[in-house]
């Protein structure tokens, strides 16, 4: 009786085996030309230029001296986008001269 139960066992088993390596090998073979036919058909997104602060409803342009220091949560993708939305454009502050 122990002899049929192994027996069952092992024909699973290799049953179970075979199946997993035949899905491994048509998988295998498909990913890498899906993923080929991914890459050319998707393109990068271009990211918004105009990074603008909810808070102060003010936008910076790439040209602002504070462009990359600030994080900015909400984006632009042109400055007139930004007016219609009611941000105002970033200006230089003004240099304060030193009193003595």
């Amino acid at each position: 009786m122990f002899g049929f139960f192994m027996q069952m066992f092992l024909l699973c088993a290799g049953a179970f085996l075979a199946g997993v390596l035949l899905t491994w090998l048509t998988m295998r073979s498909r990913g890498a030309a899906e993923q080929e036919s991914r890459l050319s058909i998707m393109e990068e997104p271009a990211l918004p230029a105009i990074k603008a602060n909810s808070r102060t409803m003010v936008f910076h342009t790439p040209e602002s001296p504070y462009y990359r220091r600030m994080k900015g949560d909400v984006f632009f993708h042109s400055p007139e986008d930004a007016l219609r939305a009611g941000y105002t454009m970033w200006t230089p502050r003004p240099r304060v001269p030193a009193t003595t």
